[in-house]
């Protein structure tokens, strides 16, 4: 059993030097900054409910699925605090002279997410408080914390070795261990521009494994986020945005973002994630509770010989969206 959490061990820490990072990729990260920054939770006048299913690397045996769901909103936060929708249509694209200040509020939230790679398994519980002040009459900043727990698990029972009789694999026990997740972040935003910085992983510990055992161990990951909307016609929007991710042990990995909002209903975008991918995505906001999307991935690195791409999906509900908002006035 030592032999199979070594293994094990060994494997992820080649998957986090490939991925130069050990927390799950998210293609469509663009529609929910929350997985990343915990500043970002009560943005919105509504409850954001999201779930996402991620098959990345189709075709490569025991390649990583992700599934989240995600839940933030706002306490507190007055009317006033967002500009006037005379039609829900009109929600999305406030103008300078239209908007008013956003009042302080505070926000709350939570994440599940199940991250699975062979017999390797990454659930995680966390949850979020935020607080959003105004700087100006269009500048809020905000700051949150979330906290919760991370369970890493090696499942020895849906080993296929070759040799069945391998005294390491004949048992029938799960090898788990559980880790403290702590996250901060903020968040600077009007409704046209967004940049923000967050932590995760801040407590950084070793594998505490039953058992003697190789050490992994946590690293601390850095995020840094901007985004700048801007429309050339009245229908069509436009937001190229950036995000730069570290860790304390790995060298930054870039992604590069362009989508495109049409009649705030349509959208598409493109990404590229520097030496690693491209994706192309789409979604629609199909009404103010409900929109859905799709991203394809497709690897640039080594990987790409021996995959057909990575598959996306995110659902979006709009809980207790009493604006009737279609689309999000801080998100795009």
């Amino acid at each position: 059993m030592k032999r199979v959490l070594a293994i094990a061990l060994v494997v992820i820490a080649a998957v986090g030097q490939t991925l130069a990072q050990q927390k799950p990729q998210h293609t469509q990260y663009v529609l929910n900054n929350y997985l990343t920054n915990p500043a970002v939770g009560g943005i919105e006048s509504y409850a954001d409910l999201r779930s996402s299913f991620r098959s990345q690397w189709v075709g490569i045996e025991g390649a990583p699925q992700t599934f989240y769901t995600t839940i933030h909103a706002p306490l507190g936060k007055q009317s006033s605090g967002s500009p006037k929708a005379r039609k829900p249509n009109t929600y999305g694209f406030s103008k300078r002279s239209s908007y008013k200040k956003t009042m302080p509020h505070h926000g709350v939230g939570a994440v599940i997410q199940v991250d699975k790679a062979g017999l390797l398994k990454a659930s995680t519980l966390n949850g979020s408080y935020s607080y959003h002040l105004p700087l100006t009459n269009y500048f809020t900043l905000s700051s949150g914390i979330s906290a919760g727990l991370t369970q890493y698990s090696v499942n020895t029972v849906e080993a296929n070795p070759n040799d069945p009789n391998d005294p390491y694999l004949t048992t029938t026990a799960k090898l788990n261990s559980t880790k403290l997740d702590l996250g901060l972040g903020m968040w600077l935003y009007t409704p046209d521009f967004y940049i923000g910085i967050s932590g995760a992983q801040l407590v950084k510990s070793g594998s505490d494994i039953q058992g003697d055992e190789p050490n992994l161990s946590l690293q601390p990951h850095f995020y840094t986020t901007a985004g700048l909307r801007f429309q050339p016609s009245e229908d069509l929007a436009l937001v190229p945005s950036v995000m730069v991710k570290a860790t304390t042990t790995s060298a930054p990995a870039i992604d590069v973002n362009l989508r495109a909002l049409y009649n705030q209903q349509v959208w598409g975008g493109v990404t590229y994630r520097h030496t690693d991918s491209w994706a192309a995505m789409a979604g629609v906001n199909l009404n103010y509770l409900l929109d859905l999307s799709y991203a394809y991935e497709m690897a640039t690195s080594n990987l790409k010989q021996a995959t057909v791409g990575t598959h996306e999906v995110v659902l979006g509900i709009k809980l207790n969206n009493r604006r009737k908002v279609i689309c999000p006035q801080f998100m795009w």
